[in-house]
């Protein structure tokens, strides 16, 4: 719940920024690839995944900006997991992790001799997980079970993820008169189960339309 109340809070310190400053909003639509690292993620498949959201540019001088915002993220991968307490062997599960996220980004605006601004993002972004779905494949069946909560399979619990997520994103993009072209990546900073190490990796294609 306090960090449901810190993303609220940041937002509206942005908002009392915004109706201060003359600021860009923006709609914006992601597709790109989502996985896990770190050395417990190691035969993790990468998925298909989408983003989209409100975003907020509020200049500070002509070259910076900052660029915040609140989007609707899907990450998830494909991993093969013991479930040999459950006399089930080796199984594959296919996790879904859908986040409302927070950039909070540093904006460095290039401008170029053509009608467009190279702009160069980076900073940390705050998620919390609001839903999402694991299916795993047991012989010919399907078990799916919530992705943020412990699940019993075949009598073995099996830990559900951390809904709080922190990490770096860094992106560059093509800035238009109405429109934004670009590419984002994300690298998740906080464990997803508590006693191993994967953290999650996304990479999206983004436009957005500028209002």
């Amino acid at each position: 719940m306090r960090k449901i109340v810190c993303i609220v809070a940041c937002l509206f310190s942005v908002l009392t920024m915004a109706a201060q400053t003359k600021v860009t909003w923006s709609m914006e639509l992601g597709l790109g690839m989502s996985s896990w690292m770190g050395k417990d993620a190691g035969n993790s498949s990468a998925l298909f995944n989408q983003k989209v959201g409100v975003g907020i540019d509020v200049p500070l001088s002509g070259l910076v900006s900052f660029q915040t915002g609140l989007n609707w993220v899907s990450k998830g991968a494909s991993m093969d997991i013991d479930l040999s307490g459950a006399d089930m062997g080796v199984v594959n599960m296919h996790v879904n992790q859908n986040y409302f996220e927070m950039p909070l980004l540093a904006a460095f605006h290039v401008g170029t001799a053509a009608n467009f601004d190279m702009v160069f993002s980076v900073g940390p972004y705050l998620a919390y997980g609001i839903s999402g779905k694991r299916d795993v494949d047991v012989d010919d069946l399907t078990v799916s079970c919530n992705t943020f909560g412990d699940s019993k399979i075949q009598e073995q619990i099996v830990p559900g993820l951390q809904r709080f997520d922190a990490g770096l994103m860094g992106g560059v993009a093509l800035d238009f008169k109405r429109w934004t072209v670009g590419l984002d990546g994300e690298f998740g900073l906080c464990r997803l189960v508590s006693n191993t190490n994967i953290r999650n990796l996304a990479f999206f294609f983004t436009a957005g339309y500028k209002f």
